[in-house]
This record gives structure tokens, sequence and C-alpha cells, in this order.
């Protein structure tokens, strides 16, 4: 047996145990083996053997253990050979790179473009759609609207605290509605998105506070209760410098002084535009009578260990009790139960991953690109690896070197696509509309480098196995042979690039088709008429503050003092202003009766968009007068009341007959009069909320009759629009320098807004199907190239025979049109199935539009032919003579 240093002691401690030599001999090795592998690890000498000695009791035990640290060192010795060999191989495929640096170059960018494009657009989906939302155990947050018939809609207060009060479902249930303020003081009055809320709404959401507090008290949640307010961190910040004395200071907020109780971090801040929440409370005489006035949004935590469906049970069985108990209001009325991440970015899913799965066609081109360029390269490199296969490398070895050079290659392309992905992220997130929420979630983190990793590796295994098999096959002797001649083109090969083109084409019908239809659909979506004229208009919009503007006389009197004054402005030609403005959704519903038609059923009462209106605003808007009379100067406080409907209200309300003379009343009483009168003419539709969406049917009252305090004007100019909203500014402040204008701009903006989302879809899209057609046009260029010059001798030969030039180009284009019609078959095909994914983001158009179709079957010919006709002519100019002396 070997000796080792100290086995004379190990020796001597084995006899103790075992009488026969031999064995005691045996069992020594192991156990000073044993000791070694103890003192390595920080063992005293005579410690690390006696825990030997302890632990190897037995001469088997000994034995098991050496032969498991042989195995031990045998897979660490092949793992160390592995790691040998494949830094080998990388630093080859490195240096093979780098001789040909046109090829690398065009691969490493074309990779770096999809895995990029990818991971940016994964990032936006991340963001919005898989990013759990910011708040503590987020997956028991739950909104619960109101349904009528089905339709979600907002919750009237008496309705909210009887929900509140009956549930078993939730451990809190909050509510809020939009409240924005006028904040005055240091520097400019600036107008604040803000929102009344529940005095726990923050506290349900689990969202705790930067520095004060985010609980209102009960005091400060009851009526008449003290003015408090909560802060956005970005505002914090901004306005007050990151002041931490702002918890106790006041600030003035729509005139009143109010005190700062807490700043609220901007990742937890939601609504995600909130700059300000104040406590909501409802005066308790008029409460009971609320039931009506539908107006407030609702969320809820649900109770551990209950189930959507549970709760949805819970609310619909207490609304049941409501309709029972109050019929007049809640007649047909039930609750639904939401979750909240589906609630904020519901209507995102579709669009965000059709865009996802676009761009994973993108990527799918550019490998099937690269890895022609891989069959080609290969190609050229059958001698070297016929030479390698005769000096004895297997199959296995040299498929491990090929495909080790496809992994380098994705390895740098993914590296560039992560510096692609951060400009990407970025600029996606600058461009976005700001229409669509959670954008602030968007950024590249260790879980969207994660999928860059995955998708560089699958990236190279998509490339690299192909071209890998095809070189790395049996049979290569006769390479060396035909080394003399040149390579020859293999019938294997030329399919797999065949295939690979094919698949390239009808990828890139898949996303011209979307792309397509996206495209007609914003086309047909912005021809649609708005209902008013956009150009040489802007608007503004001013919230008139309670403590100075509550009476109706007030308001009246800033509205005309502000309209004197912006018709004086050079270049200002009509002034107008109402309540609200079409596109933008800000108006509100009521319920109204028609004088002498007997009252409707509890729960059927017809109800109409409601806006007030001064006389100018029909024709600055440009909305026609098609029957009877619009407002006039005379429609003031006092006299006879009058309302326009729209063409709409009167074709749902009124068919068949003439609304003029009609007299409405309306479900909003004011000081004891309740909001009607006569129906004396009826203007043109417009489109609250979007171009996409029928319009509603609209009921107009005066502006004088029935003042507001908050109401948007417009002005139609024949100067710049920035020119008259800076004199616009100046004379509202020169009324009241605490008036705070927002909103400003012109009507085509406002038009452009409202299309802001399909129009950011649509060009993504188009942008990806533009790179897929341009990839697919050089992968026929290349692979017909290829072939061109691999069959050179040949066209030579045939034009010596005697075969016109003429002949050679359609011989030519004629592979490359095979190959693109095979390709546009299938992706009108696939295109057939995959666009009805796409069928909410539509408009005007379906998702088998033959147009469109037909469009994308001519442009991606075209491209085929463009691409095959380039070397079509270079074959032509073949000279025979040279042809044949080259071979």
């Amino acid at each position: 047996m070997p000796r080792v240093p100290g086995i004379r002691r190990a020796f001597r401690l084995a006899l103790r145990r075992h009488a026969d030599r031999e064995v005691a001999e045996e069992f020594a090795f192991h156990l000073e083996m044993r000791a070694r592998e103890l003192e390595a690890r920080g063992w005293a000498p005579d410690a690390a053997r006696a825990e030997a000695l302890r632990r190897f009791g037995d001469l088997e035990d000994a034995r098991t253990y050496c032969r498991r640290a042989d195995e031990r060192r045998e897979r660490h010795a092949m793992r160390v050979e592995w790691l040998q060999e494949l830094r080998q191989d990388a630093a080859f495929a490195l240096r093979t790179l780098r001789k040909t640096p046109g090829f690398t170059i065009v691969a490493i960018l074309t990779l770096a473009l999809g895995i990029g494009a990818n991971t940016a657009i994964f990032s936006v989906v991340r963001g919005i759609l898989l990013r759990p939302l910011p708040f503590a155990e987020p997956s028991r947050l739950v909104m619960v609207p109101a349904l009528y018939d089905g339709r979600r809609s907002t919750v009237s207060p008496a309705n909210f605290v009887d929900w509140r009060a009956q549930n078993a479902s939730f451990t809190g249930m909050a509510a809020l509605t939009g409240s924005s303020v006028v904040l005055t003081g240091a520097g400019d009055p600036e107008r604040l998105v803000g929102y009344e809320v529940s005095r726990d709404f923050l506290g349900i959401l689990g969202v705790p506070a930067l520095l004060g507090r985010s609980v209102f008290t009960p005091e400060e949640g009851a009526w008449k209760g003290p003015h408090v307010a909560m802060l956005r961190e970005s505002l914090w910040r901004t306005r007050f410098g990151a002041n931490p004395r702002i918890i106790g200071a006041t600030v003035v907020l729509d005139g009143v002084p109010s005190t700062v109780v807490g700043i609220i971090p901007d990742a937890s801040a939601w609504p995600s535009k909130a700059q300000i929440w104040r406590p909501l409370a409802f005066d308790p005489e008029w409460l009971p009578k609320s039931r009506g006035a539908v107006y407030l949004s609702v969320v809820a935590r649900l109770r551990p260990g209950v189930t959507l469906e549970r709760a949805g049970a819970d609310m619909r069985a207490i609304s049941r009790r409501l309709e029972a108990q109050y019929p007049k209001d809640d007649t047909h009325a039930s609750a639904g139960v939401v979750p909240l991440h589906e609630w904020i970015v519901g209507e995102l899913r579709t669009p965000l991953l059709v865009l996802l799965g676009a761009v994973g066609f993108v990527l799918l081109i550019a490998c099937a690109n690269v890895a022609n360029l891989f069959l080609v390269r290969a190609t050229a490199r059958e001698p070297e690896i016929a030479v390698r296969t005769a000096l004895g490398a297997g199959r296995a070895r040299l498929l491990r070197q090929l495909v080790t050079e496809s992994m380098v290659l994705a390895a740098i392309g993914g590296a560039g696509g992560v510096l692609f992905a951060l400009w990407g992220t970025r600029a996606l997130v600058r461009l976005a509309p700001p229409s669509i929420p959670r954008l602030d979630a968007v950024h590249m983190d260790a879980a969207v480098l994660g999928f860059t990793v995955l998708v560089a590796v699958l990236t190279g295994l998509v490339f690299g196995l192909l071209p890998a098999r095809q070189v790395a096959r049996p049979g290569l002797a006769s390479t060396l042979r035909e080394g003399g001649r040149g390579a020859r083109t293999r019938p294997g090969s030329q399919r797999a690039r065949a295939v690979l083109v094919v698949s390239e084409v009808a990828l890139a019908v898949m996303l011209l088709a979307g792309a397509g239809l996206l495209i007609r659909s914003f086309r047909q979506l912005v021809e649609v008429d708005p209902g008013f004229r956009t150009e040489s208009a802007v608007s503004f919009t001013l919230d008139l503050p309670d403590s100075r503007y509550e009476a109706p006389a007030k308001q009246r009197a800033l509205l005309h003092e502000l309209s004197d004054r912006l018709r004086v402005i050079p270049g200002v030609r009509s002034v107008g202003a109402s309540f609200g403005m079409p596109l933008t959704g800000q108006s509100f519903s009521l319920s109204f009766d028609v004088e002498g038609r007997p009252p409707a059923k509890p729960g059927e009462e017809p109800s109409m968009e409601v806006r007030m209106a001064t006389p100018d605003f029909f024709p600055t808007m440009g909305i026609p007068v098609v029957r009877g009379r619009g407002f006039t100067a005379q429609d003031r406080e006092g006299t006879r009341q009058v309302l326009l409907i729209s063409e709409a209200a009167a074709a749902r309300f009124f068919p068949g007959e003439d609304p003029i003379g009609k007299r409405l009343i309306l479900g909003w009483t004011r000081d004891s009069v309740r909001l009607g009168g006569e129906i004396v003419g009826v203007v043109g539709d417009v489109r609250e909320s979007s171009l996409a969406e029928a319009p509603e049917p609209m009921v107009y009252a005066p502006f004088d009759q029935w003042p507001i305090g908050g109401f948007t004007v417009v002005l139609r100019t024949a100067r710049a629009s920035d020119a008259v909203l800076g004199a616009a500014r100046a004379a509202v402040h020169d009324i009241d320098p605490d008036l705070a204008l927002y909103s400003m701009r012109s009507l085509d903006d406002l038009v452009a807004s409202s299309v802001s989302q399909p129009r950011f879809y649509m060009s993504l899209l188009a942008a990806f199907a533009v790179v897929a057609l341009a990839l697919s046009g050089i992968g026929i260029y290349g692979v017909i190239a290829y072939l061109v010059s691999q069959r050179a001798r040949e066209i030579g030969i045939r034009i010596a025979l005697g075969a016109s030039r003429e002949h050679v180009v359609r011989m030519v284009v004629r592979q490359g049109a095979a190959m693109a019609v095979a390709g546009i078959a299938i992706g009108l095909a696939g295109a057939l199935v995959l666009t009805r994914l796409m069928t909410s983001l539509l408009f005007g158009v379906k998702p088998s539009d033959p147009v469109t179709f037909a469009a994308v079957a001519v442009v991606l010919g075209a491209v085929a032919l463009a691409a095959s006709w380039i070397p079509a002519r270079r074959a032509a100019r073949v000279d025979p003579a040279l042809a044949m002396r080259a071979e």
C-alpha cells in the first residue's frame, strides 16, 4: 500500500481497532486521507485524526468514503476538462468571427435588434401587466362597481355606506371621487389632481407614509371636520423643496388653509395621477337622499380566505336587499367584484400581448436570417470540417464547436440587445400616451435581464443547431477530394436555406397583415367626424373654488367678465364656454321625465348626458343647430328655462315626432329648483368619450340659467395658439390671480390625444412590420445571391450554349418568386387565424379584411421580386469564359 506522511501514527491508531495487520494498514491509509481533508478545512492535526478515527470506526465506512471521494475527484476533473474545452471553443469562435468582420457585424446587429426589441417590449409588459401592484398583499384588493343591466357604474354615497356596513367579505371598504384643487401661496397658482377619499383609503391599500401618516383620523373624516391633506412625494419635492417640516404646516387649497398630515411615496400613489388626497365626508342630512347621485368609486380588501366568487355573491345579496328596500333608486341595480389589477390594466392586456407576439416574430425572422448566414458560412468551411474529421474529431465535438460559435455570437448580440433595450424602454415610456397606466413601473430589472439571457440562449440554439447539423454530418470525405474544384451546393443545405426564407416571408406576412389592419383601422378612426370643427381653435379649463365662487351669481359674473376680456384679444374671433368638452368624457348623466308622459318604472328611467353651455359655444365649436334655435343672450337667470338636445337624443327619445316644444324635467335639484325646461332646438351630435364610440344622447342647459363652478373656454382664433393662450392666461390672472388654467391646448391636439393609444399601437406594430419586411427581403436576396455564386459555372455554360440573358434573369427570379409565393400562402393562412385576436383593437375593419390581405401579398411579392432581380441581373452578366476558367 502507498505510504504518506503521518501514516505510521495512523497505523498505530488503526492497530487498536483491527488485529489484522493488512486490514489495519488499509484502514490507516483511509484514516490518514480523511485526516488530511479535515486538516485542509482548518482542523489541528491531532484533532483531525481523532475526528477521523471517530468518524470511521469501521473499515467499510472508510472504503465507501474514499470511493465517493474518488468519484467526486473524477467528476471535478471532467468538469475542469469540459470548461477548458469550452474556453478553447469560445476562444476559437472569437478568432473565427474576427476573421470575417462583415458577417460578424451583420449578425450581431441583427440579433441585437431582435433581442433588444423583445426585451424592451417585455419590460413594458412586465411593468404594466406582470409586476404586482405596489400595495400590501395586492391580490386581495378589489374594485366594487355598481352594475346597471350588467354595465359598470359608479356608486351613490348611501349605497356605499350600506355596502360597507352589511358586507361580510371585506376587511375594509373605501370610496373615492375626483376633486381637483388649486394650490396658492408661494409661486404661481397650481392646479392639483386631487381626490377625496374615505379616511382609511390609503390604509386599506396598505400604503405607508413617507412622512407623517397615511390614514385620516375619525375627526378629520367627519362632516365639517378639520381641513387636512396628504401630498404626493413628487409634489412635496418640487413645490416644497422636500422640506421635512411640511408635516403640520398649512397650505392654501382653493382659498382654504389646510394642514398637511402626510407625504405619500410616488411608488405607492393611487390613483396614479393623484397629487393630493383629502377626506371624503357626507352631509348627514343629505346622505339618505343621495341614492340617485352616483359618483363614487369603491375599493375594498378581501378577508383572508374569501374568494372573488364568494364576495360577489355577498354583494349581490346586499344589492337585492337594497332593491327591495329602495325600489325607486335601486331597481335592477347590483354590484360586482373585480380585482384591482384587472380594473387598472385590463384593457391593455390584448394590445400589449399582440405587440409582444409581433416582436417575437421579428426575433424569429432575425434568427432565420442569421441561420441562413451561418449556413452559407458553414458551407464554405466544409473543407476545414472535413480535415478536422479526418484528424479524428467526432461529430459531437464538431457540433459543440459550431454551436459554441453561435452561442458566442448570441451572447454578444444579447449584450448589444441589452443596450438597445435600455434605450428602447426609455423611448417607449417617453412616447407612450399618458393614458396608459403604470408607466412608472416600467424599467429594466433582474427579471427582465433574466428574460434577455433566456432569449439570447434560445436564439443561439435556434440559429446555431441547423447549420451545425448540416455541416457536422457524416460523409464529408468527398469534400477533401473536391478541394481543388471548390465547394458544391448540397441539396440538404439548399433546402434548409429555402425553408428558412419561406418561414421569414410567412412571419413577415403575418406581421404586415396585423400592421395593415391597424393602419386601416386608424385611418377609419381619424376620419370619423367628431361633430365640431378643430382648426384655428384653442381651449383651456378653469375650476372655481367654492370658498369664493360657491354662489351661482359669482360664477355667472366671472364668466361674463372673462368672456368680455377674451373677445378683445387680437385675433380672437369668438368665445364660448361649457361644462366639459367633447372627447373628454367630462359630463354627467341625469335621468329625466318628459312632461305629459307617464313616469317610467323604477330602474327604467331614461337618462342623458348633461352639459351647461353659453350661447356662443355652439358657433365657436362649429356644432350646427339642425332644428329650432340655439341659446341667446335672452336665455338668462329669471327667464323661461330652455334646453337643447342632440340629434341622438331626438332620435332615441322622440322617434317620429318633433321634440321642439316638449318639456323635460331632469333629476337635479338646486335651491329647491329642478333642472329642466322647454326644448327649443336640436343640435348636431358630438363624440363624447372617443371617436370609436357612437354619440351619446346629450341635453344642454344655458350656463346663465344653470351656472356651475367649472367650465372650459373655447376660442376661435386667427393667430398662433401659443400667443392666444398666453394672452388668455394674463386675462384670467387680471381678474383673479389665484385661478389656475389647465388643459391648455388646441382642438386639434384634443382630437389627437383622443386617438393617442391606437396611434401608439399602430406605430409600434408598423415599425416591427417594416423591420420584418426588410429582413425578409435581405433573406431572399442573400439566398438567391449565394445560389447564383454557386451556380456560376452552370450559368456560364448555359450562356455559352445560347441561353439569353433574359432567360437567365427569369430562371433566377423564378427561384426567389417560388419561395416568396410559398411564404405568402402560409403567412396569409396564419394571418387569418392570428388577426382574430386583434378584433378588440380594430375599428371599422374586419380581421379578415380582403383589401389589407391583398395589399400585404402585393407588397411582399414586390419586395421578393426586387430582392431576386438584383442577383439575377448579376447572373445574367456572367462571362462564360471566366466562369469556366475559375472552375
